[in-house]
């Protein structure tokens, strides 16, 4: 009862705990990506990313797109008295060129000024152009560390360029390999950057840059480049392990070709979980089955976006067996009486009540500590205010000290001679102790 118990509390806070990183994740991401910036024509154009991430060009647009920073309204009245045809809405896209200059990098510089060079003239000569370039930064396998890959939901990308000197991974000897959770399948996509978009009814061959190994299903697929499309995925998993092997292709050899492209790899589905001892588990790709050895209990979930969603119960011996249809009407009830903002207000509600619990018990703590505290100082008064008499200087029964006047006055007529001891007697008032003479 209690391992069950453990297993469906692990069960929602690990799912929990998913949702809130995939969500940090796509936050995280949408940080990384930079807005769409105006870039005059005395500026340059330059993106930063961090040394563990390379830039990704989104968008480049050369011309004259919009009113601006760099093309003021005042600009467009004088053209417009000046006869000037097409003063906006001239533009070309640049992206492949930006492409080829800042994408794969961790930085680059562009001046506006330069794109000149590339012969592109999207507009009339004498009209000022800008640029309006976009660009986000993408995590890259640094394969001076290590020629595994551990894949995720956020994306982690691997660069390939046409220098094969450069290359430390993606030998037969020392392949690319790319693993991700066991039970979640690998999704791979390629970026090419060394090709323009191919022509209406162009078809183009397929230059063999890789190979991916699926050894769980023994296949083999071939990686093409150069076929006009920037990005396009190419092949999907059976089972969580690929390995990548690059192949040297003719232009490489000649060196007559530069071109570069990026592999892109990110874990799909729901990784694997593991019931207590006491159930047994069936997975067939995106659903699962969860069942009791003791009953017929039986609870299913699917996997949507990465996270298992539906509702696992406790196995009871003397919990009454149910049917199949029951027990899917049951689980339909859970899944519709648990959803996922009720799980948050639950385990905030635990943590509220831990919290109250912890002040309470230090309050409690320092209210004896407090009590304790005065007791002790009262004991320490009661003390101080006490008579003490040295029993060494006084052999002689303490009832003889009485107070009274009248048995003080018949010890001293019956001991007048004896030698005499002073004594510290109190005579009652808490304020003063008196002094009288004593014989032996």
């Amino acid at each position: 009862m209690l391992k069950n118990s453990l297993f469906v509390f692990r069960f929602i806070i690990l799912n929990f705990i998913g949702s809130q990183l995939k969500s940090l994740a796509s936050k995280s991401e949408e940080s990384r990506t930079e807005d769409v910036n105006e870039y005059c024509p005395t500026e340059t154009f330059q993106p930063r990313c961090k040394n563990s991430e390379a830039i990704l060009m989104t968008s480049a647009t050369y011309g004259r797109m919009r009113i601006g920073r760099c093309i003021t309204a005042e600009e467009i009245d004088a053209q417009r008295s000046l006869s000037f045809p097409h003063m906006l809405d001239c533009s070309a896209d640049v992206l492949l060129l930006f492409d080829k200059k800042c994408s794969g990098k961790s930085e680059c510089d562009v001046r506006v000024f330069e794109i000149k060079s590339a012969n592109i003239k999207p507009c009339v000569p004498g009209l000022e152009v800008y640029l309006e370039a976009s660009f986000s930064c993408i995590r890259v396998a640094d394969e001076r560390r290590s020629c595994a890959v551990t894949v995720s939901s956020d994306p982690i990308h691997v660069i390939i360029t046409s220098d094969d000197a450069q290359r430390l991974c993606g030998s037969k000897e020392k392949p690319w390999t790319v693993e991700a959770p066991l039970g979640q399948r690998i999704n791979v996509s390629l970026l090419d950057f060394g090709s323009s978009s191919p022509l209406q009814g162009e078809r183009r061959a397929c230059q063999v840059m890789g190979k991916i190994m699926d050894k769980s299903i023994q296949t083999v697929t071939s990686i093409c480049r150069n076929e006009g499309i920037r990005e396009k995925e190419i092949y999907s998993s059976k089972k969580n392990y690929l390995e990548i092997i690059l192949i040297e292709s003719e232009e490489e050899r000649r060196g007559s070709n530069d071109w570069k492209v990026i592999l892109k790899f990110k874990s799909v589905g729901c990784s694997d979980i593991l019931p207590p001892e006491d159930m047994w588990l069936k997975r067939t790709e995106d659903l699962i089955a969860v069942g009791c050895y003791s009953n017929r209990q039986v609870w299913r979930l699917n996997c949507i976006q990465g996270r298992w969603n539906g509702v696992i119960g406790n196995c009871t011996n003397g919990h009454k067996e149910t049917s199949k249809s029951e027990s899917n009407e049951l689980l339909q009830e859970r899944q519709s009486s648990l959803s996922d903002s009720e799980q948050v207000l639950a385990i905030v509600s635990i943590c509220a009540f831990t919290v109250a619990i912890c002040i309470a018990i230090v309050c409690i703590g320092a209210v004896c500590l407090r009590r304790f505290y005065l007791e002790s100082k009262k004991q320490q008064d009661y003390k101080s205010l006490n008579c003490f008499v040295d029993p060494t200087k006084i052999n002689f029964d303490t009832q003889r000290f009485s107070v009274e006047k009248q048995g003080k006055e018949l010890l001293r007529s019956q001991e007048e001679n004896a030698p005499t001891y002073s004594v510290w007697v109190d005579d009652g008032d808490s304020n003063f102790i008196s002094r009288q003479n004593t014989s032996t």
